[in-house]
């Protein structure tokens, strides 16, 4: 279905060039953004293939995430936000780990602190569920290349400004795999680790993609239209 040549994907005999993050723009969300790095500030971190297929206003994107020392830090993606939809509530995503090892990293947090922050681990074949009014960073747990797919409405545009703000998600994950604290979030709060599937099918709307591949479930329009009508999540 598809396959990179370089940092082209070919995707169902497209050629899709991508959006690539770089090392120098991953440096405001890193533990350490002054420590010495064998990157140079040019050099590729991810590539973001977006809008390869199309269901009305949703999008079918691909991610590649290479495995990578982010100056003491396992590589990530930068870290969004969605905001609310006009009818007041946020927009939902949902992943699929195409190959590699991933670690969803999602928080929810208010003007009073960290509500929840959960690690929830991914792989090949496991789909994930973000709910609306969760932040998201996806890190590279592997020793390859991780490839992701999303299928996310074109409606609205994320928001990286806390993770830019606060330097990167509530925790970081170590090149060795150990989680630290990150203090511009403040105290009081701590991480909880779960199951991908089981966090994922707490929400009803999961329930087509129990067995079903983001794209194959994309056919079924009433399996997906919450991604485009957030209000109907609940």
């Amino acid at each position: 279905m598809f396959k990179f040549e370089g940092s082209i994907l070919s995707f169902e005999g497209k050629a899709v060039e991508p959006d690539i993050r770089t090392f120098g723009q991953m440096r405001p969300v890193l533990a350490f953004p002054e420590k010495k790095s064998g990157l140079d500030p040019d050099s590729p971190t991810y590539f973001m293939y977006r809008g390869i297929d199309r269901f009305q206003h949703i999008r079918y994107d691909i991610t590649r995430i290479l495995s990578l020392d982010l100056a003491g830090e396992r590589n990530k993606t930068f870290g969004h936000v969605h905001p609310k939809s006009q009818k007041g509530t946020a927009w939902p995503e949902i992943y699929e780990v195409l190959s590699g090892s991933a670690h969803f990293l999602i928080q929810k947090v208010s003007q009073l602190g960290v509500e929840d922050a959960v690690l929830l681990p991914g792989k090949k074949g496991d789909r994930f569920l973000i709910p609306p009014g969760y932040g998201h960073v996806t890190i590279n747990a592997g020793k390859g290349d991780l490839v992701l797919s999303n299928l996310v409405s074109d409606q609205f545009a994320s928001d990286y400004s806390m993770f830019a703000q606060r330097r990167g998600a509530c925790f970081y994950e170590m090149t060795e795999g150990k989680l630290e604290k990150n203090r511009n979030y403040g105290t009081g709060f701590e991480i909880r680790r779960g199951n991908v599937l089981k966090f994922s099918s707490s929400f009803g709307c999961f329930r087509p993609f129990l067995k079903n591949s983001l794209l194959k479930a994309a056919k079924n329009w009433e399996d997906i239209e919450f991604l485009q009508n957030p209000e109907r999540f609940y």
